[in-house]
């Protein structure tokens, strides 16, 4: 059984209402202190599905689905603040239900929607985030040639743009993944994509935005990962009070879904310290 089916075949599903209303759909698995984990751009919460394997365990974690993904809803007038409140939301609902304090991971733009989240959200008591991407610069006229494509119906060309131009996979990468089980996933994925570049390239980090988060935070990143993600990933480290980078040797953006094991690992002895 493939680490996707096992992790889906185990997990409960419950909804939170965020606060303009928006359905959002959360999914359970393990046994052990509460874990929220929040999925980046092009996949909803099965991108996990290693990880969670690896957690199951030692923790439970509640992997939620954001806007716009999966089984959650979605609202016009997209902005990332939205994603923010729904993250605080799915704390709060997951505080209420455990009776505690939890832990919040989060991926790539996942990780800018977790660190908006425990901004706002209580009871947060580790923050951990892979590569947040706020404040990244796209290469000029990327960003309206994928909106381009998404208008004429070209989710493919939309998707190998992010892939090569931003996650600088090669060609013959790109190919291998086209052939995989997931890419009708991303495909579905695609009108999401321009949103979420904009959000990223016309962040501005405010001096004391982040001042409310007052959990430990651990933003690990890969060596290998392109340069301007390590760049998001200092940027960040530097709008969060005493947060700390770990650099992961040999590793790049996708480490959870390539070393699963190891992020597990990053991910525990740090919620446990």
């Amino acid at each position: 059984m493939s680490h996707m089916r096992a992790a889906e075949g185990r997990a409960t599903r419950f909804d939170v209402r965020s606060t303009d209303g928006t359905p959002l759909a959360v999914w359970v698995d393990g046994d052990g202190p509460p874990l929220v984990m929040v999925h980046g751009s092009l996949r909803d919460h099965t991108t996990f599905g290693p990880l969670v394997d690896e957690l199951h365990a030692d923790v439970t974690t509640f992997a939620m689905d954001r806007r716009g993904f999966g089984a959650s809803g979605d609202t016009p007038g997209y902005a990332i603040e939205r994603d923010f409140e729904d993250v605080a939301a799915v704390v709060d609902a997951v505080v209420a239900r455990t009776g505690g304090t939890v832990a919040v991971w989060g991926h790539s733009y996942g990780a800018n929607c977790a660190m908006g989240g425990a901004a706002l959200a209580r009871n947060v008591d580790h923050l951990v985030l892979y590569e947040p991407s706020l404040g990244m610069v796209y290469p000029a006229g990327l960003i309206d040639a994928i909106e381009e494509a998404v208008a004429a119906g070209d989710m493919e060309t939309a998707i190998r743009a992010i892939l090569v131009e931003i996650l600088e996979l090669t060609e013959e990468e790109c190919d291998t993944m086209r052939s995989g089980p997931q890419w009708s996933a991303l495909l579905a994925a695609a009108p999401t994509v321009s949103r979420e570049c904009r959000a990223e390239e016309s962040w501005v980090y405010r001096p004391g935005r982040f001042d409310g988060i007052a959990a430990p935070t651990l933003l690990p990143a890969g060596t290998e990962s392109p340069s301007r993600l390590n760049e998001a990933t200092h940027r960040a480290a530097g709008a969060i009070p005493d947060a700390r980078i770990q650099m992961l040797e040999g590793h790049a953006h996708m480490a959870h879904k390539t070393d699963p094991a190891m992020v597990a690992t990053v991910i525990g002895r740090f919620i446990r310290s």
